[in-house]
């Protein structure tokens, strides 16, 4: 096998943990503060789309080609050419919505999202000539800092696409988010140099998520809230027809009740040549929720999703989704620039905007009608966003939306479908322009109905349906040109990884099958060999181009006639010979109910590749812990290092940095000799741990 097959793969030195979401935090304390409105606030629900029966729709794998810049109101919106499907009116898009949205609302709660103008600070954009020259010098200062020390990155599924963390580190400092914070820390010290923190000023309030480093850079990624009260029109003229006292009394609630809020997607960006002192550069902003991110050289991409409902008497603008962009302007995407495709049945946007860290060009910017994320995959020159399709509350099917990326312009080539629901981003992967992509789908056993009268009434049932799986090469318009059948029939998949031209599929139901896919022909792929061992590997990750580890559960009989999982599970796989993989060896995990971030976040994955070591946290019983594996391909996992969490503190990743082991929990940060195992430093981080009272809604 060519080993260039496999760098995308295996040079990975990786940091970990779960990201922390602090939205729900902050949602409380807001609602906290207007419960008096709750009420108002979930029957003013609102927002744009549903779009007419009308429109050409984007088939199964067309292509669509070519991009222009159209002018908007002197602002510039980067789009698809016309033979992507777009709204035609504002009076078409508020007569399909206002349908939609009466139909939808009966059968679930509606919520208001209004729109607010977001003001953004733009006073500091401009660097001073004295500070630009320090930024240079900083510049060669931490490339040759960095490239003289061994550190973690971030454990990433494709080399040169970088995805967003809460903990990231240049070699010399780290970055770390928690609580609402961002630490820059100064590693060999483990002092606070400086901290990132966006107060909540009763109005505004902001929640990273996670953030990137590039040189001198920091992007920091989350949601910011805003709250404006209004008087509402409606209840002012129902109060003056009100017959009565009482009811003039409740409308006098109302009076204060209708808050406009607004969610957004931002991206802050922060020059970090002094430490001490981060100076914000930028922000830009999409309508919603943030969902996801990749950064490929000195570009960003990052997706939001906005849920939308009709509603009276709302301005044109609030109907349509909205962008943060150069100097804190806002600009309102026009419905004509908004992509629909016939016969969705998800009423909400998804934005998908691309910048330049290095300049104040504006944010080029994709809206679709009709579509929200599940999964995302990004090599060096694509995008692909997957949405989720229900059938009778069943995942049917996958669509696929493949965008092209170039130097932070985004266009829409193509949309695809296969059957099924993909496991996570890992069951994707593109390879010589082709897109190999694995699913589990529902077989239904419509055949074994059976009828039941129970207490005078008819009860038609039918049995439980079975599964299978397939795997789709997909070429570059996203039309099938492979495929692979019935894998695994009655079985779900449970972790997928594609190095190369070959693919390893896990399923599970009874035992533990690792499938070794031959794709070296894309119209032809062939299962070469299979293994099958009990439990079930969640996560695969490359050793060489030789093995691959697994990590995942082991299982045991429930008792009735079935299985349950046991405690955690790592393994070791040959796949030199690709007929015949081979489980090296193994070492079990803790105790039952043994669970570890890493079962569904990559990113939480320690791997120090230049001494052969594995890590990551675990949990059972209530305790915390971080475990670290000697990997040697003789005599198998040999444990290396491993510490309780004994103060209980919620989450832990690990990074390094040469030979000094970083902790890092919610409330400090612990360093480690890796040699010695000794503890180093401890830093108690200045966090708020106040928790504000849990409102239902």
């Amino acid at each position: 096998m060519n080993k260039d097959n496999y760098k995308n793969a295996i040079n990975q030195i990786h940091a970990s943990d779960e990201l922390k979401e602090k939205t729900i935090e902050k949602m409380k304390k807001r609602k906290n503060n207007k419960s008096l409105y709750l009420k108002y606030l979930s029957a003013c629900a609102v927002f744009v789309l549903v779009f007419s029966v009308g429109f050409m729709e984007l088939k199964k794998g067309e292509n669509i080609q070519g991009t222009e810049f159209i002018p908007n109101n002197e602002e510039k919106i980067a789009v698809s050419n016309n033979d992507l499907p777009r709204f035609e009116s504002m009076k078409e898009l508020k007569e399909v919505l206002k349908e939609n949205t009466y139909m939808s609302s009966k059968s679930r709660g509606v919520t208001f999202d209004s729109i607010t103008e977001s003001a953004t600070n733009s006073e500091n954009v401009k660097m001073e000539a004295t500070q630009s020259q320090e930024k240079l010098v900083s510049d060669f200062d931490d490339a040759t800092s960095t490239i003289s020390k061994d550190h973690s990155t971030t454990n990433v599924q494709v080399e040169n696409v970088d995805e967003a963390d809460i903990i990231k580190t240049d070699g010399d400092y780290l970055y770390y988010i928690t609580y609402d914070k961002v630490f820059i820390v100064k590693a060999d010290e483990l002092e606070i140099v400086s901290t990132i923190e966006i107060k909540d000023d009763g109005k505004k309030s902001f929640s990273p998520q996670e953030l990137f480093i590039n040189k001198d850079k920091l992007v920091l990624l989350g949601n910011l809230y805003e709250y404006e009260e209004n008087l509402t029109r409606e209840k002012q003229s129902i109060e003056d027809e009100a017959n009565s006292e009482e009811i003039a009394d409740d409308m006098a609630y109302y009076d204060i009740a209708r808050i406009n809020r607004s969610n957004t997607a931002v991206a802050m960006v922060y020059d970090i040549s002094n430490k001490e002192k981060p100076e914000f550069i930028r922000q830009v902003g999409l309508d919603g929720y943030y969902i996801n991110s990749r950064m490929i050289g000195d570009n960003i991409y990052f997706i939001s999703n906005k849920n939308t409902y009709y509603y009276d008497n709302l301005k044109d603008e609030e109907f349509l989704p909205r962008v943060i962009d150069a100097e804190g302007k806002t600009r309102y995407i026009e419905c004509t620039d908004i992509a629909y495709f016939k016969g969705t049945e998800n009423y909400s946007y998804m934005l998908v905007g691309g910048f330049n860290i290095n300049n104040n060009e504006e944010m080029n910017v994709e809206t679709f009608f009709g579509a929200s994320t599940t999964d995302v995959y990004a090599s060096e020159k694509n995008l692909y966003i997957t949405q989720a399709k229900y059938d009778n509350y069943y995942r049917s099917g996958t669509v696929i939306y493949k965008f092209n990326l170039d130097n932070s312009k985004i266009v829409l080539t193509a949309k695809g479908e296969v059957e099924g629901y993909i496991n996570n981003q890992f069951s994707m992967d593109e390879y010589d322009g082709n897109l190999r992509i694995a699913t589990t789908y529902y077989i239904k056993n419509e055949n074994e109905e059976t009828i039941k009268q129970i207490d005078g009434l008819t009860m038609t049932s039918i049995s439980q349906n079975n599964y299978s799986n397939r795997l789709y090469v997909l070429d570059e318009n996203l039309k099938e040109i492979g495929r692979i059948d019935d894998l695994a029939k009655d079985e779900k998949i449970y972790s997928v990884r594609f190095m190369g031209k070959n693919g390893y599929i896990v399923t599970f139901e009874q035992v533990d099958p690792l499938f070794v896919i031959d794709l070296s022909d894309p119209t032809n792929p062939q299962i070469k060999g299979e293994l099958k061992i009990p439990g079930y590997s969640s996560y695969l990750h490359p050793y060489d181009e030789n093995h691959i580890i697994g990590i995942g559960y082991n299982t045991k009989d429930n008792g009735y006639g079935g299985i349950r999982t046991d405690n955690m599970k790592m393994s070791m796989f040959d796949v030199s010979d690709v007929e015949n993989p081979k489980e090296m060896f193994s070492i079990d995990i803790g105790k039952s109910y043994t669970s570890s971030d890493i079962l569904y976040n990559h990113k939480a994955l320690f791997y120090k590749k230049s001494d052969n070591l594995i890590g990551f946290p675990v949990n059972y019983n209530g305790k915390n812990e971080v475990i670290i594996y000697k990997i040697d391909l003789e005599k198998g996992f040999e444990d290396y290092f491993k510490i309780a969490n004994e103060r209980g503190y919620y989450g832990q990743r690990m990074i390094y940095i040469e030979d000094i082991l970083y902790i890092l929990n919610d409330k400090e940060i612990v360093s480690y000799d890796l040699n010695t195992f000794e503890k180093v430093k401890e830093l108690k981080l200045d966090v708020d741990l106040e928790i504000d009272e849990i409102i239902a809604y």
